[in-house]
């Protein structure tokens, strides 16, 4: 899936340059799949770190401001999962049992008719 946001053509570069390519790919995966933790870190090296940011942008053969604008931008659209509030998934949790706990008052009910 990052294999093709990495670089417009990832068949060139040199080795290096397409180790540090893997490396960001891996980077982008952990900030919008990973647990978050990683994401967290991931996202901070993305959009916060100036200095080890533009050393492997570079170092990939990539333009470290270009490639920031991009994930700004997909950032700003919501790609990234959703990440859902504790509460809002016990809340979600809870509202799911009292469904579950409705219907089987139906189903009682419709057994005794």
């Amino acid at each position: 899936m990052f294999s093709s946001a990495t670089s417009d053509s990832q068949d060139r570069g040199t080795a290096e340059e397409k180790l540090w390519r893997a490396v960001i790919a891996r980077t982008l995966e952990e900030w919008v799949r990973g647990p978050l933790r990683y994401s967290r870190i991931a996202e901070e090296f993305l959009f916060d770190d100036d200095r080890d940011f533009r050393a492997v942008c570079s170092s990939a053969g990539m333009d470290p401001g270009t490639l920031r604008n991009r994930l700004k931008s997909i950032r700003e659209r919501g790609i990234q999962k959703d990440v859902v509030p504790v509460r809002a998934r016990v809340q979600k949790k809870s509202n799911l049992q009292n469904q579950g706990h409705q219907q089987g008052l139906m189903n009682q009910q419709l057994l005794r008719a």
